[in-house]
């Protein structure tokens, strides 16, 4: 969403107009890495859109930037530029950022750590050792928690 600023200068018989577009939305200054807490392992993905975690090795498919959009976070994907999606079929993937509510996700906390929880379905991001990422109904278990 942008808005349109004019400035305009007067001075005479002259007008000079300039348009500014300008984002409402912020973007954190760095990246960051998401650990489940349960396994140990990052949340990583691909330019196949494909969403997992792996060993945290400090790479940029492990690296996501976060824009909030409202009360919400948008988390993109520094290799790749995709953002984080799911679906009501509870799959985790990336897609073009859209700006849609898949693509929205609320932070809560967890004593020290984070969860993650996806605006259109209501689901929590959650793994398991297997190394798989989806989402499930919030239940407050540790695979469910971020660092």
């Amino acid at each position: 969403m942008y808005k349109s600023i004019r400035c305009f200068a007067l001075g005479g018989s002259a007008v000079v107009a300039s348009v500014l577009a300008v984002a409402v939305t912020a973007v954190a200054v760095n990246p960051e890495t998401y650990q489940n807490v349960a396994t140990g392992f990052c949340l990583d993905s691909n330019a196949a859109r494909q969403v997992y975690t792996l060993g945290c090795n400090g790479g940029s498919y492990q690296k996501w930037t976060v824009t909030t959009s409202g009360s919400a976070r948008v988390f993109r994907n520094v290799a790749t530029g995709f953002c984080l999606d799911s679906n009501a079929a509870r799959q985790v993937y990336t897609l073009g950022c859209n700006g849609g509510s898949y693509q929205k996700w609320t932070v809560g906390t967890s004593g020290s750590a984070l969860v993650f929880r996806n605006v259109a379905t209501g689901f929590c991001l959650d793994s398991n050792a297997a190394r798989q990422v989806y989402t499930l109904g919030c239940n407050g278990g540790s695979y469910q928690k971020w660092r």
